[in-house]
């Protein structure tokens, strides 16, 4: 009787302890498969620029003076006198002052060699000035050189044209880029099938080029050699450009 009784409670209490070990089982299984990570897709990108032409608004002239001189007083006084000269003259000419800018002045002793080469001397002293002149007035930009050069200058070391607003050009050029690159996502993900999700990332990085201006007959001998023409210069176009990365989630 007592037999018959212990075969069903031994039977239970089995099926009991292997239901607990078949949950912990599955529970640790469970916790495995959870805490797997499966990697995020590399995004999809297009890149495209875009690009504005815009004419530049103002002109800045380094105009130069070079004198020498045995002594140091004597290039001094020379360089002084043709720099006073070239501001007067462009103050009459109707350059407002704060256009016009001293950007070098120096003096450095000139050497030569003597006929074996093996000692050098002293033979006199060079001055150099370097004056800045900024125009929006592209009208009087040869007038200006040409009355500086009439005044005493004798170099034109280099003549700028940028534009004051330059930031306004840039983002043309930056709305440009993007509107591309918009355009050539949709066209890419139309004909290939693939589903573009969110834009989850642009990227804009932008130059710029100025144009080296064509400048004729600035020097003195270049002025004489043409009888004392005037300068002619063309200002050109500036080429803004801006390029764009956009980034779009694949669903």
């Amino acid at each position: 009787m007592e037999k018959t009784i212990l075969k069903p409670v031994i039977i239970t209490l089995v099926i009991y302890l292997a239901l607990i070990g078949v949950l912990k089982y599955a529970s640790g299984l469970t916790w495995s498969l959870r805490s797997v990570t499966i990697p995020k897709e590399e995004p999809f990108q297009v890149t495209a620029q875009g690009e504005v032409y815009i004419k530049p608004d103002t002109a800045e002239i380094s105009l130069g003076v070079v004198k020498e001189g045995k002594t140091v007083a004597q290039v001094q006084e020379a360089v002084n006198k043709v720099n006073s000269e070239i501001i007067k003259n462009l103050k009459e000419f109707g350059v407002e002052e704060e256009k016009i800018k001293t950007t070098r002045y120096s003096i450095d002793p000139s050497y030569e060699w003597n006929k074996n080469g093996s000692k050098r001397y002293l033979v006199g002293y060079q001055a150099n000035i370097s004056i800045a002149v900024r125009t929006d007035d592209f009208e009087k930009l040869n007038q200006i050189i040409d009355q500086a050069t009439l005044a005493g200058a004798n170099q034109v070391d280099s003549l700028n044209f940028i534009l004051e607003d330059e930031d306004k050009a840039k983002d043309q050029a930056r709305d440009i880029a993007v509107k591309k690159a918009q355009e050539k996502a949709d066209a890419i993900a139309k004909i290939s099938g693939l589903n573009l999700g969110k834009l989850i990332n642009v990227f804009v990085s932008d130059t710029d080029y100025y144009p080296n201006p064509r400048v004729y007959g600035l020097d003195t001998a270049t002025k004489e050699a043409m009888g004392g023409g005037t300068a002619q210069i063309e200002a050109g176009e500036t080429k803004i450009t801006a390029s764009v990365v956009l980034s779009y989630e694949i669903k």
